[in-house]
């Protein structure tokens, strides 16, 4: 946990989601995960997200490319007025990993990812608004943040791959210092400029949109269903307008939607567990040892979770269900609890976890498919 005036229970009952909040000196001598040079690496790689967004005087202001960038664009690129963002870093270093170790105080289900942008002075991505949580915190240098509540969120720039507001009148600014960090819930818009030549971390917490959870769902649902079951009239009477859809026939099939219809908590939990953890990485590594009984792990120090995996778990009956990439596994409580609650294990722990045989095949696919290393 970082440096805070007040308690987490405080700032998650006064600002979660409900107003910012500036923590001065969050994290003191604190140093960016990777270095401008090495951030500039990691975005010329294909299996990288990262954007390269420049302000220019000509219309419409705005640019963006896409990564995997040229290495050799970085040389031709302006003095002032251009940032570099790349996502998802935890996927790719320790050490971005560590970082939102800082932040397990908010349920990891609810962890997007670690962004890091770099930007020159003057660098910026616009006026704008996010769908999620965010904590952004100062690594090098200084940039100057401002936020709005009255925006009108609806009204972007056009022409552009960018959501930029039309409009933007600051209410509150702050410049922050390395080590600084700023809360912001969702929706408030907020403009980021570089000062100087700075890095800033971006730890963002996205909850999964309505619209995505009822398509998914009903998805889901869809693929559950028995093929065999279809629409029946049987017994109808002639109706006297053959063209007529009649309410007892919109009835009729409102009720056959009602009854076929999945709301049960086992069905919601295994589906959702499964969704949320879903990846659109690489899955595991494809360089991980054979291991084939769990005598092998005796002399293994520690496991550790890969990089790209989110290993997580919800109790069930009188066990639980762990949730991996999009897949589901029956275990013991106990076992779920060693091997979620932490992303680097004693193997001595987890083994004594163990209480089923169900759990030793858990451990053995997972060291398997990669999504689970031993580390000397």
């Amino acid at each position: 946990m970082f440096n805070s005036d007040i308690t987490v229970d405080e700032f998650l009952k006064d600002y979660w989601q409900k107003k910012p909040f500036l923590f001065r000196r969050a994290f003191p001598g604190f140093k960016s995960p990777l270095s401008a040079e090495e951030l500039a690496g990691l975005a010329c790689e294909d299996d990288t997200n990262a954007r390269l967004i420049i302000e220019t005087a000509q219309t419409p202001h705005w640019s963006v490319e896409y990564s995997p960038l040229d290495e050799g664009r970085f040389s031709s690129l302006p003095q002032t007025n251009w940032t570099l963002l790349v996502s998802d870093v935890e996927k790719h270093i320790a050490e971005g990993r560590d970082l939102l170790e800082n932040f397990r105080f908010i349920p990891d289900w609810r962890i997007d990812d670690l962004m890091i942008s770099y930007a020159v002075r003057g660098g910026s991505v616009g006026p704008h608004t996010d769908a999620y949580d965010v904590f952004l915190l100062q690594a090098d240098g200084q940039r100057h943040w401002s936020i709005s509540n009255n925006e009108d969120n609806d009204s972007l720039l056009e022409d552009i791959d960018l959501r930029i507001l039309k409009s933007f009148s600051a209410e509150e600014e702050w410049t922050l210092d390395p080590g600084d960090m700023l809360y912001l819930p969702p929706n408030v818009a907020h403009h980021g400029v570089a000062v100087d030549e700075c890095i800033t971390c971006s730890i963002g917490f996205r909850a999964p949109s309505t619209h995505t959870l009822i398509s998914e769902y009903a998805e889901s649902l869809a693929i559950a269903l028995p093929q065999v079951i279809s629409y029946s009239d049987a017994g109808m009477t002639q109706q006297g307008h053959p063209a007529e859809i009649t309410h007892e026939v919109i009835n009729h099939i409102r009720q056959l939607l009602l009854d076929n219809l999945k709301f049960d908590e086992d069905f919601i939990q295994k589906w959702f567990g499964q969704h949320i953890t879903e990846s659109q990485m690489s899955k595991g590594h494809s360089n991980a040892p054979e291991i084939n009984n769990i005598e092998e792990l005796q002399s293994v120090n520690l496991l550790s979770h890969s990089l790209s995996t989110k290993i997580l778990y919800s109790q069930h009956n009188d066990g639980a269900l762990i949730f991996v990439d999009g897949q589901s596994f029956d275990s013991s409580l106990a076992f779920a609890e060693t091997l979620c609650n932490s992303h680097n294990v004693a193997c001595k722990d987890l083994l004594e976890s163990i209480q089923t045989d169900e759990d030793k095949t858990i451990l053995l696919n997972l060291l398997a498919q990669g999504h689970i290393t031993c580390v000397d």
